[in-house]
């Protein structure tokens, strides 16, 4: 079984959990594709509440930062 139809798989059981029969049928199709290529690729869905605190949030209030230490920041984490 390729990982994709494993994954499909799988958001196929959640979608079942909150779908009736009253789901329309495209718009089912296009919810388990949709769900299925951001699960694959590790995607948060648009809108989602997580979100990781911000770059700038690392400093502490009064205390600037030169340019380099902002890019080495961002840099981990991008790339921890």
């Amino acid at each position: 079984m390729k990982l994709e139809e494993k994954v499909q798989g799988e958001v196929a059981r959640l979608l079942a959990m909150v779908c009736n029969e009253f789901t329309d049928p495209a718009a089912y199709e296009l919810v388990l594709a949709d769900l299925t290529r951001m699960s694959i690729l590790g995607t948060l869905p648009p809108g989602s509440v997580h979100s990781p605190a911000p770059l700038w949030s690392y400093e502490s209030e009064g205390e600037e930062s030169s340019d380099d230490d902002f890019s080495e920041r961002k840099e981990n984490f991008i790339a921890p």
